[in-house]
């Protein structure tokens, strides 16, 4: 693909190699359920669980996705549910017809979790 100013550039992928949002959610949704099902919230391993759930989430997206030209961002944030309401809303596309993000909450008696994953397409 040449760029309007003569540069060769990269071209964005094709259809086949988009990012599948709605795998990439079921992902999610398996992680979270995986890694917090019976996890009671502890002030002082939070930062830990949250690196180690974002690093799962990755790890999987990159595995099952198998999408080189993706690199993924993601952010897991965890919270006591102490019956208090929470929104959280986020969006960074740089790209709107390759670059996606999805996002998935966990809910049990002792914790709220939003994990959020950028999707961003590198060509």
């Amino acid at each position: 693909m040449t760029a309007p100013n003569g540069d060769s550039a990269a071209a964005p992928p094709a259809q086949r190699q988009k990012f599948d949002a709605a795998a990439a959610r079921r992902v999610l949704g398996e992680v979270l359920r995986s890694e917090l099902a019976n996890t009671k919230y502890e002030a002082d391993e939070v930062a830990q669980l949250g690196k180690r759930v974002g690093e799962t989430i990755n790890r999987r997206l990159s595995g099952e996705m198998a999408l080189e030209q993706y690199k993924y961002v993601t952010s897991v944030s965890i919270f006591q549910n102490s019956g208090q309401g929470a929104r959280m809303g986020t969006s960074a596309i740089w790209d709107p017809d390759a670059d996606a993000v999805v996002q998935d909450m966990f809910v049990s008696d002792s914790i709220k979790c939003v994990a959020v994953v950028f999707a961003v397409c590198v060509y």
